[in-house]
């Protein structure tokens, strides 16, 4: 579990490298303060929590930005889950990460995913099939699956 916590902080850091055209969120001290700054600037966090399966396809967030943007929300927390992103196992598909990422531009949102590798709310019910059907075998952190089947287009 610690393995894959460290390889998700490693993914979502290289992403926001990645992607990020400003410097990376950071706290600064002004005083007695602490500020959470974001592209250069004082940011005050605005957000709101998506139900757990709106965000399970790029088509069920259509409808969903110009509501975010209607509550003039500047943040959203986006569920991800394991399944979705390695479907079979060893193949990993990033694209709805991705298009995500890039919505949320669209839309003047900032996103904290919210990472569901196999167990939400007690029940082991959001890993993949395969990892459901045999316990201990499959590991999103096992090195040899990221070789095989490539970095996502955004690493």
């Amino acid at each position: 579990m610690k393995q894959l916590a460290y390889l998700l902080l490693l993914l979502c850091t290289v992403a926001q490298f990645t992607f990020a055209q400003n410097p990376m969120p950071s706290l600064r001290k002004q005083g007695d303060v602490t500020q959470f700054i974001v592209d250069g600037k004082p940011f005050i966090m605005l957000g709101g929590e998506l139900g757990n399966s709106s965000a399970s396809t790029i088509q069920n967030m259509q409808p969903i930005w110009p509501k975010l943007k209607a509550m003039h929300l500047n943040t959203v927390l986006i569920p991800v889950y394991w399944e979705l992103l390695e479907p079979q196992e060893g193949k990993f598909d990033f694209s709805l990460i991705r298009d995500l990422i890039t919505e949320a531009r669209k839309n003047e949102l900032k996103i904290v995913f919210l990472w569901f590798g196999s167990w939400k709310n007690s029940m082991s019910s959001h890993a993949p099939r395969l990892g459901q059907a045999q316990p201990g075998k499959v590991s999103p952190c096992k090195r040899q699956y990221w070789p095989q089947s490539g970095n996502p287009e955004f690493l």
